[in-house]
């Protein structure tokens, strides 16, 4: 990696033509995926990623270029610079000494040998078995990540960050006569090995194949407007698809959001508290620093309803006028950051799940959500309910297939009407202009009013 008086030079050489800012990104990482499919460790895969990201910018004007080559740095700069043709900003670049930080961890990624991970794929593969004579194949994938980046900048800023992310996906499938259907489940910390004090990995896989089993036996989901009840944990995401994308300075600063211009105004039910949170230990979407080299911090965007914030990076707050909120996130170097979530997450509420339960005549009860998407535009969504029931009379009854929880975030977040008090956080991966990142998403058990689900069972008018 460049030394600091390299970094002062380069640096300095990216305000000739004008600039007012200039920033270089440096990446050493490596990434490991141990995969398990047929009882047997089918492959292990490292991949290796070395690169430098360089960014001028003039006012909310930038440039990008990266290389994994340290003699293009010349011409990378070079090229860069044919964008700005200003007064050179004389300003000599001295760069601090250099501010370091380094995750806690106790057990490295290599200091749990191979034949370990390799044990604990095996050992997930036979409780999966043995739990049901269906299960028919179980795929795990033990996903390890070690990033270590530094920063510099024209605006003094000198920083490295030493990252270190593991994570457990269990997909189980189960077939009866013609019948196969799945369940996966997840779990991801900014941790190392340590990670496995925490969770029940028994508990975890049982829990995995009964998700699929239910689905055997699940009927068609029936379609229609009707209230929801949304479970705890990655129940969450409906909020990071639904409503966070939209306060992204990434489409607020264009106007482009359904939430433009819209600070302490209310756009939310009063039950509705909403927080992303990069401080909080050991989550899967937490950063000792933002990948512009800001500290994380705590950023309450949703208070009782009224909207109180937007995530902003920095070339952002430029067109906002207003400050950074430790927002800019990026995939590798080969992306300039841009504003993006970390652990967002529904505050817990007071109400309690059976008076949920007990105040539906007919509806769903959505207990794990999938994936979703939405367009920021507009804030229409479509999200995939992995585990579903019906509430019928005020009571959960049958399990259905197939679901679908279809809107739009502005209308939602007004139907919120109760909010349970079992915060659980679930991991997950958020795709955006600036490449794929690890998020945490999270919520209590809500009930939302009224949504469109869709689903191929009969359409039902509530």
């Amino acid at each position: 990696m460049l030394n600091k008086n390299e970094l002062e030079k380069y640096l300095q050489k990216c305000l000739s033509t004008g600039a007012d800012f200039a920033e270089i990104f440096q990446e050493e990482s490596i990434n490991k995926n141990i995969a398990l499919s047929d009882k047997k460790v089918q492959n292990i895969h490292s991949n290796f990623i070395k690169g430098i990201g360089i960014r001028i910018c003039l006012k909310d004007k930038t440039a990008y270029g990266c290389t994994n080559n340290i003699n293009n740095i010349d011409n990378i700069i070079s090229r860069l610079l044919s964008n700005f043709s200003n007064t050179p900003i004389n300003k000599d670049i001295i760069l601090p000494e250099k501010t370091i930080y380094k995750d806690d961890i106790n057990i490295p990624h290599n200091n749990y040998s191979v034949t370990d991970k390799k044990n604990l794929l095996y050992t997930i593969d036979k409780i999966a078995r043995k739990e049901s004579d269906k299960v028919n194949q179980v795929e795990i994938n033990l996903i390890e990540k070690d990033q270590k980046i530094i920063i510099a900048n024209t605006n003094n800023l000198y920083i490295e960050d030493n990252r270190t992310l593991t994570r457990l996906v269990i997909t189980a499938f189960v077939k009866e006569n013609d019948k196969i259907e799945k369940a996966y489940i997840a779990p991801g910390f900014k941790k190392g090995y340590e990670f496995l004090d925490d969770i029940n990995i028994e508990e975890l896989t049982k829990e995995t194949v009964h998700y699929a089993l239910e689905k055997l036996n699940a009927k068609e989901c029936p379609s229609g407007e009707m209230p929801v009840i949304i479970g705890n944990g990655f129940g969450g995401v409906i909020f990071h698809e639904a409503c966070v994308h939209s306060l992204e300075a990434t489409s607020v600063a264009k106007g482009s959001s359904v939430f433009s211009n819209m600070l302490g105004k209310t756009i939310a039910s009063s039950k509705v508290t909403i927080a992303d949170d990069g401080t909080l230990k050991h989550e899967w979407g937490s950063l000792n620093i933002d990948d512009e080299g800001a500290p994380t911090r705590r950023n309450i965007l949703i208070k009782e309803g009224v909207l109180t914030s937007y995530l902003i990076d920095y070339i952002n707050s430029r067109i906002m006028k207003s400050p950074p909120t430790s927002s800019g996130r990026r995939e590798s170097y080969k992306y300039s950051p841009t504003s993006r979530m970390t652990n967002t997450f529904l505050l817990k509420g007071k109400d309690k799940i059976e008076d949920m339960i007990s105040s539906i005549k007919y509806g769903l009860y959505a207990k794990n959500l999938g994936g979703g998407s939405v367009n920021t535009s507009t804030g229409d969504f479509n999200f995939a309910v992995n585990e579903a029931y019906l509430i019928e009379d005020g009571q959960i009854t049958t399990p259905v297939k197939g679901a679908s929880l279809i809107g739009t975030g502005s209308e939602i977040l007004k139907r919120v009407s109760m909010v349970s008090d079992d915060l659980e956080l679930g991991a997950g991966m958020c795709g955006s202009i600036s490449g794929n990142i690890p998020v945490t998403v999270g919520q209590p058990t809500i009930k939302v009013d009224k949504i469109l689900v869709g689903g191929k069972g009969e359409k039902v008018n509530v």
